[in-house]
């Protein structure tokens, strides 16, 4: 036996509607606010990121190669990685 619904009584859907509307409501604002703070997020992660690659100094140091072979012949292990942020044998070239 089939179910019709469209034959539902009008208080019914009246009920159903009161509930289901105001519940759909904050469902879709609590998305839309849970969105935009991720992308809040991101971009705040992102910032901080780039902030801690851009002090790694080797590309500024005189002994950097630009080789990817061997980027720095004093400490190539942590070549133009966060450990190098504080190299205790940067020497700049001058360029900049």
């Amino acid at each position: 036996m089939l179910l019709n619904l469209g034959v539902l009584p009008a208080g019914l859907v009246a009920v159903v509607q009161a509930v289901l509307v105001p519940v759909c409501f904050v469902l879709a604002w609590v998305l839309v606010g849970t969105t935009a703070w991720n992308m809040v997020a991101a971009v705040r992660d992102s910032v901080a990121r780039a902030t801690v690659m851009h002090k790694i100094p080797c590309a500024e140091c005189r002994y950097f190669t630009n080789d990817h072979r061997l980027k720095c012949p004093l400490h190539p292990k942590i070549a133009l990685s966060e450990a190098a942020i504080d190299c205790a044998d940067f020497e700049s070239t001058g360029l900049v």
